[in-house]
C-alpha cells in the first residue's frame, strides 16, 4: 500500500463525487496507469492546486515499497515491471538498458543525486548495475520534461536519488535471500539518527551459479538410424554457461542539519562486479575451454549543501567525483595453466562535477529557477593482446550548462512554464535549447483533480567520447543529434475514503535528425556517422486504482501501456538499403506491464506481469529468415508475503515464483534466458 502526501484546500468546488464522475472513471481506467502504491488509506483529499514545479511535467515517479520490495531486484527489473520504458536485458547480472520511447540507450540520461552517471565513454548506462534497494526515490521524466533536470534526454531521462532516514536511534535490517541456480542475495542496513544526525550504510551482495536449463532452438540434433538416414530431429536441452556473477555493492550516507545553515551531507558509493558472459545460443565451443569475463570496480561521491533561508528562495550546492575501471578479458585454455589471450581491454574514466541551483519565489505565483554546472570527464581505454598496439583513446572533456526557467501561475486553472538551456562541450557550445509547459486545470476539486498538461521543447545531444575518439572507428566530425519533441496528456487524481485512482495519458512526437550510427566501413572497422532521421511517436499511459475493503482486506491495481513507432524517415544509403520507413531494431511497437496486489492484515498476495511485442533484428524489418525477428512474450511473476511484528523486531518472510508460466522467449538474438525458478527471502528488522 502506498502513502498520499496531499495539501488539503477547502475551498474551490464541493467534494460530490457524482455518478457521471464515477462513469467517467470507469470509462478511462482501462486506458490510464501511473503506479502509486498505498501503504495508508485514510479519508484523503486532493490538493486543487498542481505545484509550480510540475508544471506541465510528464512524470512517473516510483513509490519506496516498490523500490524496495525485492533485494534480489535491480533498477533493470523495477523498470521492466513498473513503467513504460522497454529494458533491453541479457539476463540478470548482464548489461541492461534503457530504451525511452523509442530511442537508443544512449538518448536516456540517468542522473544519480544530481550527479550524470552515464558511462563517459558509452554515454549508456547498465541498469543491472544499480540495485533498487539503495534508491529511496526514483522519478522518469519523460521526453521534453528531461529538460527540467539536464540535457541530451532525447528519449527522456532517469533521476536517482537517496534521502536521510527518519528516524532517531538504531536500527538494523538484514535480508537473506536463496533461490535457484545456487543464487543468494544478502542485505544488510544499519541506520543511526537523532534531531540532527542522519547516518545510513547499505551493504549488497549477490552471487549466482546462473547454469539454468533451456532448449535451445538455435540448434538441432538428427537422429539416424543404423543405415545413417535422419529419420527425426530435435533441439536439444543446453545449460546457459558462463553465466555466474557476484555482485557487491556498499552505500554509505550522512547527513547534518545545521542549526542555521541548513543540511550537508555526504553519499558514497562502492561498486565491485563479476560477471561472466553466457556464450550464445549459437555457439559450440566447451565452456571448459574459455573464458570469457567482465570485471567492473567504481566509486562514486556526491557532497551536498542545501539551505533555504527564507520562504521565498533556496540554495542547493552538490560536487562530486567518480571513478570507473572496466576490463574484459577473453582467453582459451592450454596445457597447465597457459593462456592464450584473444582481449584484454581495460578502461578507467573519471569524472568531476560541481552544480549549483537556486529556487526564488517573488510571489505566490512566480517561480523562478537557475542551474550550473560544469563537469569534466575522462578515459583512458586500451587493450594489452598482441594483435592491439597502443591506447584506444586517452581523452578528456570539459562539459558546461546553464539553465534558466520562468513558471507562472496566470489562473487558479492555468499554469505557464518556459525553459532556456545552454550547453558546452569542450570549445563547442550547442544551440539555445528552449522549452514551454503549460497546465490547465479541468476539475478542481477536494476529491479530485483532473489536469490537462502538454509541452514543445527543443533538445541536443552531443556524441559522446566514444563516438568521436575511439580507435580505430572514432569520427571527430559528427554532428549533435538534435530534435523537437511535442506533448499533450490528461493526469487524473481521485481519492475517498474506500476508492483512489492515479492515471495519466499522454501522446508525444518526436522528430530527431542527425542519428548517430555505427556501422561498418570499407576498412573492415565499425565507424559512426549521422546518417539518421527518426521519427518516434505513440502514447503512454498510466493508471492505479486501489480499494479499501472491509475486515483489512485491501486491493491495487497498477498497468502501464506504451505504443511507439519508432520510424527511419532516413534516404536509402544505396539500393541495397531497405530501411527507410522501417521500426528501429529491438524497438517493440506495443509493451505492457501491471501488478495486482490483494493484502489482508498482515499477508500480501502479489502478481506481476509485463508484455512486449515482437522486435525486429534488422534495419530492413526482414522477417524471411527466423533470426529476423524476435518473438513477442509475456512473463509473469508471483510473490506472497507475511509479515511478523514481535515488540521491538519485524520479521517478514517472501516466497517468489519467476517466470511462473514457464514461457520461453529472449530479449536480444542467440541470449537464451531461464525459465520457471524460485527465491524465498527472510528479513529481520530491529
Amino acid at each position: 500500500m502506498c502513502r498520499y502526501h496531499v495539501i488539503t484546500l477547502s475551498r474551490y468546488y464541493d467534494g460530490a463525487f457524482g455518478a457521471w464522475r464515477l462513469l467517467f472513471l470507469l470509462l478511462l481506467l482501462p486506458s490510464f496507469v501511473h503506479c502509486q502504491s498505498l501503504t495508508d488509506m485514510h479519508e484523503v483529499q486532493v490538493s486543487a492546486a498542481r505545484r509550480l514545479s510540475d508544471t506541465g511535467i510528464q512524470q512517473t515517479t516510483l513509490d519506496t515499497a516498490v523500490l524496495h520490495r525485492n533485494v534480489a531486484m535491480s533498477m533493470s527489473d523495477i523498470l521492466t515491471q513498473h513503467s513504460s520504458l522497454f529494458i533491453k536485458s541479457y539476463g540478470r547480472a548482464t548489461e541492461s538498458t534503457a530504451e525511452f520511447r523509442g530511442t537508443s540507450p544512449a538518448h536516456t540520461q540517468v542522473l544519480w543525486n544530481g550527479m550524470h552517471i552515464n558511462s563517459p565513454m558509452l554515454g549508456t548506462v547498465d541498469f543491472s548495475t544499480i540495485p533498487a534497494y539503495f534508491v529511496d526515490e526514483a522519478t522518469l521524466l519523460h521526453g521534453a520534461s528531461s529538460l527540467a533536470a539536464t540535457g541530451g534526454g532525447l528519449g527522456g531521462a532517469v533521476v536517482l536519488s537517496t534521502s536521510p532516514v527518519r528516524q532517531h536511534g538504531l536500527s538494523a535490517q538484514y535480508i537473506q535471500g536463496v533461490g535457484s541456480y545456487t543464487t543468494f542475495d544478502q542485505f544488510l542496513r544499519l541506520t543511526y539518527g537523532n534531531s540532527r544526525w542522519s547516518n545510513s550504510t547499505r551493504v549488497g551482495y549477490a552471487t549466482s551459479a546462473g547454469d539454468f536449463h533451456y532448449t535451445n532452438y538455435d540448434k538441432k540434433v538428427d537422429v539416424r538410424d543404423a543405415d545413417g538416414n535422419i529419420t527425426s530431429s530435435y533441439h536439444p536441452t543446453e545449460h546457459n554457461r558462463s553465466g555466474y556473477f557476484h555482485d557487491l555493492h556498499a552505500l554509505h550516507e550522512s547527513y547534518y542539519d545545521t542549526p542555521h545553515a541548513g543540511r550537508i551531507g555526504l553519499a558514497a558509493w562502492f561498486t565491485h562486479s563479476l560477471r561472466g558472459l553466457p556464450f550464445l545460443s549459437v555457439d559450440y565451443r566447451d565452456d571448459a575451454d574459455f573464458t570469457n569475463e567482465h570485471q567492473q570496480d567504481a566509486i562514486r561521491a556526491v557532497a551536498m549543501w542545501q539551505h533555504s533561508p527564507a520562504a521565498t528562495w533556496s540554495l542547493d550546492v552538490r560536487g562530486g567525483y567518480a571513478w570507473q575501471d572496466i576490463a574484459y578479458d577473453y582467453y582459451t585454455h592450454r596445457s597447465g595453466d597457459a593462456r592464450n589471450i584473444i582481449t584484454q581491454s581495460q578502461s578507467y574514466s573519471q569524472q568531476a562535477f560541481v552544480q549549483a541551483k537556486a529556487d526564488f519565489m517573488p510571489a505566490a505565483d512566480w517561480l523562478l529557477s537557475a542551474r550550473l554546472g560544469a563537469t569534466y570527464n575522462h578515459v583512458r581505454s586500451y587493450d594489452r593482446t598482441p594483435f592491439h598496439i597502443g591506447d584506444n583513446y586517452n581523452r578528456g572533456r570539459m562539459e558546461g550548462a546553464l539553465s534558466l526557467s520562468a513558471k507562472y501561475r496566470v489562473t487558479r486553472r492555468l499554469a505557464l512554464s518556459a525553459i532556456l538551456r545552454e550547453e558546452l562541450y569542450a570549445t563547442d557550445l550547442v544551440p539555445l535549447i528552449p522549452a514551454l509547459f503549460a497546465d490547465y486545470s479541468i476539475v478542481s476539486s477536494t476529491k479530485t483533480q483532473l489536469i490537462a498538461k502538454a509541452s514543445v521543447a527543443r533538445n541536443y545531444r552531443y556524441p559522446t567520447m566514444d563516438d568521436l575518439y575511439f580507435q580505430p572507428g572514432g569520427n571527430p566530425d559528427l554532428r549533435p543529434e538534435r530534435g523537437f519533441t511535442y506533448d499533450g496528456g490528461l493526469e487524473l487524481r481521485h481519492h475517498d475514503k474506500a476508492f483512489g485512482i492515479e492515471a495519466n495519458v499522454s501522446a508525444f512526437d518526436s522528430h530527431i535528425s542527425d542519428w548517430i550510427l555505427w556501422t561498418p566501413n570499407v576498412h573492415g572497422f565499425w565507424q559512426p556517422a549521422n546518417i539518421k532521421r527518426v521519427h518516434n511517436y505513440g502514447i503512454e499511459a498510466t493508471a492505479s486504482p486501489s480499494l479499501t475493503l472491509p475486515r483489512g482486506w485491501k486491493a491495487d491495481v497498477t498497468v502501464n501501456y506504451a505504443y511507439t513507432p519508432s520510424i527511419n524517415r532516413s534516404d536509402d544509403l544505396d539500393d541495397a538499403d531497405t530501411s527507410r520507413g522501417k521500426q528501429l531494431v529491438y524497438v517493440p511497437l506495443h509493451s505492457a506491464n501491471a501488478t495486482a496486489a490483494l493484502s489482508w492484515k498482515s499477508w500480501t498476495l502479489r502478481y506481476l506481469w509485463h508484455s512486449y511485442s515482437e522486435r525486429f533484428t534488422t534495419t530492413s524489418n526482414d522477417v524471411s529468415r527466423i533470426t529476423g525477428r524476435l518473438k513477442p512474450y509475456y512473463m509473469s511473476d508471483v510473490m506472497l508475503e507475511k509479515d511478523f511484528q514481535l515488540r521491538r523486531t519485524h520479521i517478514a518472510l517472501k516466497g517468489v515464483v519467476y517466470n511462473l508460466l514457464d514461457s520461453e522467449y529472449v530479449t536480444v538474438l542467440s541470449r537464451p534466458m531461464p525459465g520457471r525458478h524460485f527465491e524465498v527471502f527472510a528479513e529481520i528488522r530491529l
